[in-house]
């Protein structure tokens, strides 16, 4: 469904009802997850659920659309701010520069244990229903396409590359990503923040990316992570 020309309200209506649906999923999963139930956990009657979506898988693919616009918006924002930082700053550990760059990004919005084994659910769910997969796909390859442009930003601020495709090198982060957030939730209440690692990620992008090498030396940033990025 289009959004674009809906009010305000509606449109929150929606969001909260995606919320909501995240949260039940976390605890029924999707299967067993009732229209009821998901209207209750948001607050909503019956007939705000119908007149915004026909049904449950409905509800689902726009869970998918609201959690990842958010996401990305937030990553937007995040780069933004770095590289106006970094017009004014000489990077001299790319290691550290990377390192307090995902860890400011996770902590943009901390990510809960029901919130990562929705999205697990979600996944599985869109699998194993061939006319929804479809959907769940088209919604990928839109996302996967903004994600590129913004971590194409991201790499020109530093002057870095890719040793890989940038598409490989997304889904190779988001794979690590994934499994770092289901090892963190381990033993945790549903609702509690998780604390995600970003050491493994970070050793993944020093080894698929090149640095700018520090002029003074050709070998600076090869093995160590140090580099002379960014701007004077």
């Amino acid at each position: 469904m289009n959004t674009d020309n809906l009010s305000a309200r509606r449109k929150q209506t929606r969001s909260t009802l995606a919320e909501a649906g995240i949260s039940v999923f976390a605890v029924k999963g999707i299967a067993g997850a009732s229209i009821e139930e998901i209207c209750e956990a948001g607050g909503l009657t019956r007939g705000a659920f119908y007149s915004n979506f026909s049904s449950r898988d409905e509800l689902v693919l726009a869970a998918i659309e609201v959690r990842t616009s958010e996401t990305l918006d937030r990553l937007d924002l995040t780069i933004q701010r770095w590289k106006d930082r970094l017009d004014s700053e000489v990077v001299e550990d790319i290691e550290d520069l990377l390192t307090t760059f995902v860890q400011e990004t996770f902590n943009e919005e901390r990510q809960t244990a029901a919130r990562v084994i929705a999205e697990q659910e979600i996944e599985l769910y869109c699998l194993r229903v061939p006319q929804l997969y479809a959907r769940y796909q088209e919604l990928n390859s839109y996302q996967l396409e903004r994600l590129s442009a913004l971590v194409a930003t991201a790499l020109d601020i530093i002057g870095a590359t890719t040793k890989i495709p940038t598409e490989s090198l997304l889904t190779v982060l988001i794979s690590v990503y994934q499994q770092t957030a289901l090892q963190a939730l381990a033993g945790m209440q549903l609702q509690d923040p998780i604390d995600i690692d970003p050491g493994l990620i970070v050793q993944v992008l020093l080894q698929l990316l090149e640095f700018p090498q520090c002029p003074d030396d050709p070998e600076a940033g090869e093995h160590d992570g140090s580099s002379g990025a960014g701007r004077a």
